[in-house]
């Protein structure tokens, strides 16, 4: 399995066209990779992406016509920075308005390929 899977630091994806977007949960899948955005669960259908292509390098990676870097907090990134950090905080003060329990099922529903050491019985999920 390739480390970004496993990877805990916060991640973000570049498309070919200069877009950027920060990573909430990313997952193996039979097609490469399925990725959730920050604040998701706002827009879940323009906001869970599947990614077509093999993974290539060590970080950053490269799928398909995509890379994907660990989102650098020291003045690097501010910007996606500060929306991740923002996430952060929302998700601790209010945490029932998010679907993060949500997450491995849908990741699932949609063909998702967990480690056999994934916590799915953790009582988050």
């Amino acid at each position: 399995m390739n480390k970004i899977f496993t990877l805990r630091s916060p991640l973000y994806i570049k498309y070919p066209n200069g877009e950027t977007r920060v990573i909430e949960e990313i997952f193996q899948h039979p097609k490469d990779i399925l990725y959730f955005e920050l604040f998701w669960e706002k827009d879940p259908k323009y906001s869970i992406h599947l990614i077509e292509g093999e993974i290539t390098g060590d970080g950053p990676w490269r799928v398909g016509v995509c890379s994907l870097h660990v989102l650098g907090c020291n003045h690097t990134h501010p910007q996606m920075c500060e929306m991740h950090s923002f996430w952060q905080s929302e998700l601790l003060q209010n945490p029932a308005q998010f679907k993060s329990n949500e997450v491995v099922k849908i990741a699932l529903k949609k063909g998702a390929i967990l480690p056999d050491d994934y916590p799915v019985n953790d009582k988050r999920f």
